[in-house]
């Protein structure tokens, strides 16, 4: 057993004593001796075995979990300790749906459903994921570690429930981590390199949500893409977004478009966008269970499609457990919106099936089987491009079989006070982990309010899908354009960006430090500064910050139009004011025959590193 092994078991998870939760409120606690690597405890007819497979840096823990009594839905609990740690980033709910940074001092602080760690440790950072078995998901709270099934009445769970890896590298330790334990089993789904990136999410789009939310209707759609037309702003896709269907408060209703908002069918409305107004792709909204709270009872839709429902504990109609139920209730919706001309889907609401499903099957197991024939409708249809949206709880993220993107954050809130500090935040702390699985999607923005400037850079940096949401009247093509450029291509870059090395384990708003992004293409790096806290500040930082960033570098920086050479031990002092930003492209110097020179991008551009064709320029020509 290998230290790393030894301080999970015995330190974080305080020897692996635990407590089984029985569905008649009995507990019963264990105390498992080790063995070899494995620790066995028998008691009061519950059998418990948990073994390590190890390698140097990197261990997998996987339980074997019997009982003679029906099980609770909490089934088992073990205490967690975080003492001995220098700093501790967590990633936790927020709200059902997403995940937020936090940065815990002990172990009793943990925000419910915590799912993600990185401690720092004796000057090494270790990676802890909780892992999703086959009828429980592992997750954390201040109470400590829980394998939980959503449902009572199981008398066994099996599988891995965390995987842990330690480096001198924090993204490394992540990295590696999640590579780990998708080679060894422990993670069952694809990681981000082994997903497509749709195609039409190299261009430039648009989304209705926050130009109407829910009263969209089909003439304010043309008349916004009239304002894209005169104003030459290159929009090459948009999302109909939440209150184009029919629906009676929260529930759907029938699967045709409201006759009222789009008299001319959903199928008239985007036949226009493309005709008329060049629109390449129309992509439509739809929740994970038909509606927020599913089909209405004796709807046309219900109706229809009742042997592909289901009715749950919690009294909701939606999409049946059985996939070959449920199959047909997608594929009668997915085409009859392929019908319509639709290309693309979003889908919503997805990590509600803890709640949904709750009492009524096991949710991980449900949330497999739901996200497998959502899947493989969308591929049918669709060719299998969605957006993955409100699905950040890992049962969701360790379930969907080959869907490349996943929103990374909460909504982008315009109308909401300094709304850009927790958005930055929350995207960039969880791009750290999620970006092993999916390309990120760091949502919406507005052009020209909001903080348009920061918002910009944000989404140039962000190495996903960049859109706007403008109302009518109000995109600022002047914000648009250094972000995508004329053509509306964004360039992406190789991962999501996240946050630089010294401010992993500090919260920038809280502490007044400036908030550091950092990505990179091939060899070239993009770092970002944002003030996200309300007043001045000066800060000195040098930029080996920025991982993987060694040997001599020209700096371009995008709103002072200067270059300047640079290395990683060079020190940057910067002033920014409230709701400022600096944004630098880094260009690796090359020599030949005796003259240095870089291969500079598209210097209109926050970030120009991203563009397929730098030229070469000679370092005494910018310097």
């Amino acid at each position: 057993m290998n230290k790393l092994t030894e301080y999970i078991a015995e330190g974080f998870c305080r020897g692996l004593e635990c407590r089984v939760h029985l569905a008649d409120e009995r507990t019963i606690s264990l105390a498992p001796v080790q063995n070899g690597g494995v620790w066995c405890a028998d008691e009061e007819g519950v059998k418990l075995r948990i073994a390590a497979s190890e390698t140097e840096k990197s261990v997998l823990f996987t339980v074997e979990l019997t009982s003679a009594h029906p099980l609770a839905g909490r089934a088992l609990t073990f205490g967690l300790d975080l003492s001995g740690t220098e700093a501790v980033l967590d990633s936790h709910h927020y709200g059902p749906w997403w995940m937020m940074c936090g940065w815990p001092e002990k172990a009793e602080d943990l925000q419910p459903k915590t799912q993600n760690f990185l401690l720092q440790k004796e000057g090494r950072h270790i990676s802890i994921v909780p892992l999703t078995g086959d009828v429980f998901r592992c997750e954390a709270d201040g109470e400590g570690l829980h394998l939980d099934s959503g449902c009572g009445g199981f008398t066994a769970f099996h599988g891995a429930f965390l995987t842990v890896t330690e480096s001198s590298d924090p993204f490394a330790a992540v990295e590696e981590n999640y590579r780990f334990a998708r080679e060894n089993g422990g993670i069952r789904v694809p990681l981000r390199g082994e997903r497509a990136y749709p195609a039409i999410f190299e261009k430039f789009g648009w989304c209705t949500w926050d130009a109407f939310y829910k009263e969209v209707t089909a003439e304010k759609i043309y008349e916004k893409l009239r304002e894209f037309r005169e104003k030459n702003v290159p929009v090459h896709w948009i999302i109909i977004d939440a209150g184009w269907s029919t629906f009676h408060e929260r529930l759907l209703v029938d699967f045709p478009a409201d006759p009222v908002k789009f008299p001319e069918g959903l199928a008239g409305c985007i036949r226009r966008c493309k005709e008329e107004f060049g629109i390449e792709q129309v992509g439509v909204w739809h929740t994970f269970n038909a509606y927020w709270d599913g089909v209405e009872p004796g709807s046309p839709a219900s109706k229809a499609y009742a042997d592909a429902l289901m009715l749950t504990e919690t009294g909701l109609l939606v999409p049946h457990d059985d996939p070959e139920k449920a199959i047909r209730f997608w594929d009668g919706w997915h085409g009859y919106l392929a019908s319509c001309g639709v290309d693309f889907v979003k889908v919503d609401n997805q990590s509600s099936t803890h709640k949904y499903l709750a009492g009524t099957v096991s949710t991980t197991a449900g949330a497999v089987r739901a996200h497998a024939v959502l899947e493989k409708s969308i591929e049918k249809h669709f060719g299998g491009v969605v957006i993955n949206c409100m699905g950040m709880d890992m049962e969701n993220v360790l379930a969907r079989p080959a869907s490349g993107i996943a929103r990374n954050s909460d909504d982008f809130y315009p109308q909401k006070e300094n709304g850009f500090a927790q958005h930055i935040k929350q995207n960039l702390y969880c791009a750290l982990w999620h970006d092993k699985l999916y390309h990120c999607d760091f949502d919406m923005w507005w052009s020209g309010k909001a903080a348009p400037v920061q918002s910009g850079v944000l989404r140039a940096i962000s190495g996903g899908p960049v859109y706007v949401s403008d109302k009518i009247g109000e995109t600022d093509r002047n914000g648009v354009l250094p972000v995508v450029g004329a053509d509306g291509l964004i360039y992406r870059m190789d991962q999501a960006a996240m946050p630089t090395a010294d401010c992993l384990y500090v919260d920038c708003e809280a502490a007044g430090r400036l908030m550091k992004a950092w990505n990179r293409k091939d060899d070239a790096f993009a770092l970002a500064v944002f003030n996200i806290s309300r007043r001045e500040i000066t800060e000195t930082f040098s930029l080996d910050v920025v991982p993987g960033l060694t040997g001599e570098y020209a700096a371009y920086e995008f709103f002072t139009k200067e270059y300047r050479l640079v290395q990683a031990e060079t020190a940057i002092t910067l002033t920014l004011p409230e709701d400022g930003v600096r944004c630098w492209s880094l260009y690796p110097v090359y020599e030949e025959n005796g003259e240095k020179y870089i291969l500079t991008g598209d210097t209109e551009r926050y970030v120009g590193i991203g563009v397929p064709d730098r030229r070469k320029v000679l370092l005494r020509d910018v310097l």
